[in-house]
């Protein structure tokens, strides 16, 4: 689930004209990072576009220090996809700071679909994961298993696939 949302979302900036993409990485050993990640690579390697990854941890001063790592380079970036929204917050707040207008100088994306990434400006393009749903899925079957209805689990397994919410920072 996580990769095929980072491939969407990474599709979606290419399908936008977005040619110079930077990801903003989550942590190192972090699973769900790793495969944003993973998404990110692949679909530059489909497109044959240079990938350029960031150190990031999943909070604001880790987007805020890679935006201020992408103004400093002269490597050319005309979008961001970070690989949480706090990230993606933090990186669109050191924006807004340096004069830089997302999404007419730099494209911005992030994951997760946080309740803030609707209120600030402009509104954040972003992965919304179902955790709802996801906790629905689990007890229905941590019931299953208890009350003897379900199988050993086998052939069982099932994947959220994260929904792209499209909204004006890209």
């Amino acid at each position: 689930g996580e990769r095929a949302g980072a491939e969407a979302m990474v599709e979606h900036l290419v399908a936008n004209g977005y040619r110079h993409i930077v990801h903003i990485a989550g942590p190192d050993g972090n699973l769900d990072a790793a495969q944003r990640a993973e998404g990110y690579l692949a679909v530059c390697a489909r497109h044959h576009l240079p990938p350029r990854i960031l150190p990031g941890n999943f909070n604001e001063e880790a987007g805020e220090a890679a935006a201020r790592a992408i103004l400093a380079s002269a490597t050319r970036t005309d979008a961001v996809f970070a690989a949480n929204d706090m990230m993606a917050l933090g990186c669109l707040y050191a924006f807004t700071q340096a004069g830089v207008h997302v999404p007419s100088d730099v494209a911005l994306a992030g994951f997760d679909d946080i309740p803030l990434a609707r209120f600030v400006h402009p509104s954040l393009t972003t992965m919304q994961v179902s955790i709802a749903e996801l906790g629905d899925r689990a007890m229905t079957r941590l019931l299953q298993l208890m009350d003897g209805t379900s199988t050993d689990g086998t052939g069982d397994k099932q994947t959220l696939v994260p929904r792209l919410i499209v909204r004006d920072s890209t």
